[in-house]
């Protein structure tokens, strides 16, 4: 009976060794790809080149997605629309020889001012020598409409959202929530506006003028970008500015996009712009990590998904953001 019971003990301790081992091992390799900024969490940022349309020439049109929320993620270590990975593709477009055109795919309610205005650099620089066709999805609003600005052309489809041109910034206020529960916060601060946006205090109108102050600087940069990109005076662009989304029939009417259409339309005009009828069409995917299939690497702490759940910004700051 000992000896059984022994043996159970035993076991127990042995599994539970094992469990133990298993989450070590899964945080050291989490940790581990974190540590080579996300090169083998993510693929190290590199797109493999996938057939979608097959032409009679060598030359190609080549297709980059932004789908999604636009973020910054200057370590490259996240899937999706980050500036980090949008402009990778960009570039891959833009130094291959064969590649005569470029169709930025744009389904995002937009996203950070810095990733936004990064990936419309990008977009610009490379307009100058190979034509850039913005094709608008479902959503290209804010900051999915400011990286579209610097396109050569821009097509939507007369039912996409788009517009929302203009910058905001949420900023919580927990008072009320805190109050009822007991809690408070004590604040030690080198300055008065130390704690600018603390959410366990009501904001100061001194507070508030400076974040419009800050908004208002955004904004003015957008306005600018527009204004420059659709060759629209700044007085008419300030009219439409008023955060309003747009269809894409309203859109072209108010000369924010050049046509209406689908994929084909746009392949059609980058062919066209580049002058080659018999290009291919090519999208760039990215080719999976060493780790991207492992569960525990998409762990979100209890704080972010509370976060989340509020709809609390992960990071502060403004945003060209299209939030409902």
């Amino acid at each position: 009976m000992a000896s059984t019971k022994a043996k159970r003990t035993w076991l127990v301790i042995g599994i539970l060794v094992v469990v133990g081992g298993l989450w070590v091992t899964a945080l050291a390799i989490s940790a581990f790809s974190e540590g080579f900024s996300g090169g083998y969490a993510a693929g190290g940022g590199e797109f493999e080149e996938v057939l979608l349309e097959e032409g009679d020439s060598t030359n190609k049109i080549a297709m980059v997605n932004v789908i999604g929320e636009i973020f910054s993620d200057p370590e490259g270590g996240a899937m999706g629309a980050s500036d980090h990975n949008i402009i990778n593709q960009l570039e891959q477009a833009e130094e291959d020889p064969d590649v005569v055109g470029i169709i930025l795919n744009v389904d995002s309610p937009g996203g950070g001012v810095l990733a936004s205005d990064a990936i419309y650099n990008k977009v610009t620089e490379i307009a100058e020598d190979l034509p850039v066709v913005a094709l608008m999805g479902e959503t290209a609003a804010s900051g999915g409409y400011y990286i579209s600005a610097g396109a050569t052309e821009i097509i939507a489809h007369r039912f996409t959202w788009t517009g929302s041109i203009g910058v905001i910034a949420t900023i919580p206020n927990f008072t009320e929530a805190a109050g009822k529960l007991g809690i408070g916060m004590t604040v030690v601060k080198s300055g008065a506006l130390k704690d600018l946006g603390s959410p366990f205090r009501d904001m100061t109108e001194e507070e508030r003028a400076l974040f419009q102050a800050l908004i208002d600087e955004a904004y003015n940069g957008f306005v600018e970008i527009v204004a420059e990109g659709r060759d629209l005076p700044e007085a008419q662009v300030r009219e439409l500015a008023d955060g309003r989304i747009y269809s894409g029939l309203q859109a072209e009417e108010l000369d924010l996009v050049d046509r209406l259409g689908d994929r084909e339309t746009a392949f059609d005009r980058a062919k066209r712009l580049a002058d080659d009828e018999d290009a291919s069409l090519v999208v760039y995917q990215p080719i999976p990590g060493l780790f991207d299939t492992l569960p525990f690497l998409g762990f979100t702490s209890p704080a972010e998904e509370i976060k989340e759940e509020l709809g609390i910004s992960r990071k502060p700051g403004a945003s060209y953001l299209w939030i409902p």
